[in-house]
C-alpha cells in the first residue's frame, strides 16, 4: 500500500457525516431546525468611541411595535436624524405586546413607504423582530452601528418588558450583535414626543461614545410632561407591574361566543429604585437589561436536588409515605 493510500486510510471519511448534518439542518416538512444545524456567524458589535473620533456619521436603524405610520417612530427618526444616518423599517401594522415573535413559516413582505414629512421608510408584514431581522441580514446591503425602537404608545414598565415589541426589536438587534435601546413614553390623549426625542438624542450618543457589552441594551421610559417639567434622568431597575387583566366574553351574531382579554390598565409597585418609580415622579427611567435570564439563586441551589433519572425502586405507596 502506498504512503498516501495508507495516509488516506488513517484519516475518517468525513463525507457521510457533512451529507447526515446537511440533511438535519432543517426539517423540511415542519421548517424546524434540527439537532447538529449549525448557524451562520453574526457581525461583531462596534467599540464605541467619541463621536467626533468617528469617521463616518453612525448609520441608525429605527424601529417600533406600533406600525409605519406612528408619529412615535417619525419623531424617533427625526430625533436621531441629528446623530446619525437614518434608515426606518417597522411593521406594515400595529403589533404591540407581540413580544419576541419572528415569522418563520411564510414569507416577508417588504414595501417602501413615504412618512408624513416626505422621508423614506419601509413596512414589513410582520413583527418588529422581523424588521431588525431583515436589516440586520443584510435588506440594506449595509452594517448598521445601533438600533433604535420606539418612541412607543405608552410605557413598557416593569413586567411589560416580556410582552412588549418595541423592547423586542431591540433584543433581536442584541441578538445579531449591535448595541440597541427601546424607547417608550406614557400614554395621554394628546402625545407630545419633545422630552423623548431630547432623551433618544442623549441615549443614543451615549451609547455610542460608551459601547454596550454583548447581551446588554437599554429600556428607556418617558413621562407624559412638557420638557421643562421633566425632573431629569435616572438609572432604574425593572419594577413590578400589577395587571388587572379580565376575561371578556361575546356574541357574534351568529351565536358564537368569542373573547377579549381586557381590564383595566397596569398599575405598579412604586419602589423607590425602579423604572415605574422615577416615571411616575416625572423623571426619564433607563434601565439596563441583560438577555442572560438564568436565574443565578437556583443555579446554585439545582445541583442538591435529586436528578437521578431512573425511578427508585419500590412501592409507591410505600416511597409515597
Amino acid at each position: 500500500m502506498s504512503e498516501d493510500v495508507a495516509g488516506k486510510a488513517d484519516k475518517p471519511d468525513m463525507s457521510r457525516e457533512r451529507a447526515r448534518a446537511e440533511r438535519r439542518d432543517v426539517d423540511m416538512e415542519h421548517g424546524e431546525p434540527l439537532a447538529g444545524a449549525r448557524a451562520g456567524s453574526r457581525p461583531l458589535k462596534r467599540v464605541g468611541r467619541p463621536l467626533g473620533d468617528w469617521t463616518a456619521r453612525p448609520r441608525i436603524l429605527v424601529t417600533n411595535d406600533d406600525g409605519i405610520d406612528s408619529l412615535g417612530l417619525l419623531a424617533l427618526a427625526q430625533a436621531l436624524a441629528a446623530v446619525g444616518d437614518v434608515e426606518v423599517v417597522a411593521p406594515e401594522t400595529n403589533q404591540s405586546a407581540v413580544g419576541h415573535g419572528k415569522t418563520m413559516m411564510r414569507p416577508l413582505r417588504v414595501r417602501e413607504r413615504k412618512l408624513a414629512d416626505g422621508s423614506t421608510g419601509w413596512s414589513v408584514d410582520g413583527s418588529p423582530t422581523d424588521c431588525v431581522a431583515l436589516a440586520t441580514l443584510g435588506f440594506f446591503e449595509q452594517p448598521f452601528d445601533l438600533v433604535a425602537s420606539g418612541i412607543n404608545y405608552g410605557a413598557n414598565l416593569g413586567d411589560d418588558v416580556t410582552y412588549s415589541g418595541t423592547v423586542s426589536a431591540a433584543m433581536e438587534a442584541v441578538i445579531a450583535g449591535l448595541p440597541a435601546f427601546a424607547i417608550s413614553q406614557e400614554y395621554v390623549d394628546r402625545m407630545d414626543f419633545e422630552l423623548a426625542g431630547v432623551a433618544a438624542r442623549l441615549v443614543a450618543r451615549n451609547i455610542l461614545e460608551h459601547g454596550l457589552r454583548r447581551g446588554e441594551l437599554l429600556s428607556v421610559n418617558v413621562p407624559a410632561v412638557p420638557a421643562a417639567e421633566c425632573e431629569g434622568v435616572e438609572v432604574t431597575r425593572l419594577g413590578h407591574r400589577v395587571y388587572q387583566d379580565e376575561l371578556l366574553r361575546r356574541v357574534d351574531p351568529r351565536g358564537t361566543p368569542y373573547y377579549w382579554i381586557g381590564g383595566q390598565p397596569p398599575t405598579g409597585l412604586g419602589t423607590p429604585g425602579t423604572d415605574i418609580y422615577a416615571v411616575v415622579n416625572r423623571r426619564v427611567s433607563v434601565t439596563p437589561i441583560h438577555l442572560d435570564l438564568t436565574g443565578r439563586r437556583l443555579l446554585r441551589e439545582l445541583p442538591n436536588w435529586t436528578w437521578t433519572l431512573h425511578e427508585p425502586a419500590g412501592d409507591p405507596e410505600d416511597l409515597a409515605e
